[in-house]
């Protein structure tokens, strides 16, 4: 019993102590409660100045070359000769082939003949032309003298002078007719000529040569083929010179100016329109654009290529476009005061680069500290934590 009293009066400090460590423990507790932030934490940025802005539109273009040709014959005829195959690189001026060249060889033989016989008849005219300028000359003396006899001395007839005068008319007619012939002979040598300059020239248009330096890129026909005047024999392509074609929507077309507007190609090359349609196509309202391209062996003719058609290009200031959002029909923002609240403040946008859109009145965000993201969970007077 003794032994009990005393363990009881031992604990009584201990019991004693007990409020005033409960009273401690709460206030430790309050304390810790109060340095907890339980404001939200948002992402803030600056307005950005600078930026790289660009009025543009994307579409699907192609690569293909400048220059190709349809290779096809002049004339009708058999195929005597087929001097290039498909994959020759081949110069300008380089025969190709050659239609029907014996006849035409032969054409042009015959047409020299009668020039020939054209010039002949000519010299057998001017021979004709003395002859008669001879007579009617006689003709012409006789008659003077048989006038002056009649009409001085009355020593001939007046039969014998009218019929000196018949034969000055008739020499005259003759002379008439001989220069005809001659000017008759002339004609044909002129008109042998240019049959002789068509031969030759059918002649010559039988061995068609290369349009410009390029390879063979098809070979339609071959030797021994009939062709009609018109049907291709080779197809042809320069691939030096190569072309990024694009279409564009017709409500484009006024801001495409050519040496200005920009192809930006999807295998790095920014290239000045060389060249845009002078009509829309009346069907699908669409007009197309090209651009010479420098060379780069990687990319082939006919490759498909996203192209960026960019119209205008000028630097501004810029926030990121998860920083402006619709609130109440309008663009708004929204930056963190020095008290921790935020403000809603209206942006004029412009064009977006993507990750960026174009402030218009960037003094309205001059040194403010804007809500780049987090914003669409705000309202105007919330506050928040902000981290740069």
């Amino acid at each position: 019993m003794k032994r009990f009293r005393l363990a009881q009066i031992a604990w009584l400090p201990l019991f004693a102590a007990l409020p005033w460590l409960a009273g401690c423990a709460e206030d430790g507790a309050g304390e810790a409660r109060a340095r907890v932030d339980n404001r939200p934490r948002v992402k803030v940025c600056a307005l950005a100045r600078g930026v790289t802005f660009e009025d543009r539109v994307t579409v699907q273009g192609n690569v293909r070359t400048k220059f190709v040709a349809a290779v096809a014959s002049r004339l009708a005829g058999t195929l005597d000769e087929v001097l290039a195959d498909e994959g020759d690189a081949v110069k300008a001026g380089q025969p190709l082939f050659q239609v029907d060249r014996v006849n035409l060889e032969n054409r042009v033989a015959i047409a020299k003949d009668d020039r020939a016989v054209a010039r002949a008849t000519r010299e057998e005219a001017l021979a004709a032309q003395a002859e008669a300028e001879a007579s009617h000359l006689k003709a012409k003396t006789d008659a003077e003298r048989f006038r002056r006899l009649y009409e001085t001395s009355r020593s001939v007839t007046k039969d014998a002078w009218e019929k000196a005068e018949l034969q000055l008319r008739v020499a005259a007619a003759g002379l008439a007719r001989a220069k005809a012939a001659v000017a008759t002979a002339d004609a044909k040598i002129l008109q042998a000529e240019t049959s002789l300059r068509i031969a030759e020239k059918n002649l010559a248009d039988s061995r068609v040569p290369a349009p410009f330096d390029g390879i063979v890129t098809a070979k339609l026909r071959d030797r021994g083929d009939f062709v009609d005047a018109g049907t291709p024999i080779f197809r042809m392509d320069n691939p030096a010179v190569r072309e990024v074609c694009a279409t564009l929507t017709a409500d484009r077309y006024a801001d495409v100016k050519v040496g200005e507007t920009l192809l930006v190609t999807s295998f790095g090359q920014e290239l000045p329109v060389t060249y845009k349609a002078p009509t829309v196509n009346p069907v699908t309202r669409t007009f197309e654009l090209r651009a010479v391209m420098k060379p780069d062996a990687a990319v082939p003719p006919g490759t498909l290529c996203d192209v960026r058609i960019v119209f205008a290009r000028r630097k501004g200031h810029a926030l990121p476009t998860s920083a402006v959002a619709l609130r109440g029909g309008r663009n708004v923002a929204f930056a963190v005061a020095d008290d921790g609240t935020v403000v809603g403040i209206p942006a004029k946008t412009g064009v977006t680069n993507g990750t960026q859109v174009e402030i218009l009145n960037p003094e309205a965000f001059a040194g403010k500290r804007v809500v780049a993201e987090g914003m669409l969970l705000l309202n105007p007077g919330d506050t928040v934590k902000a981290v740069e």
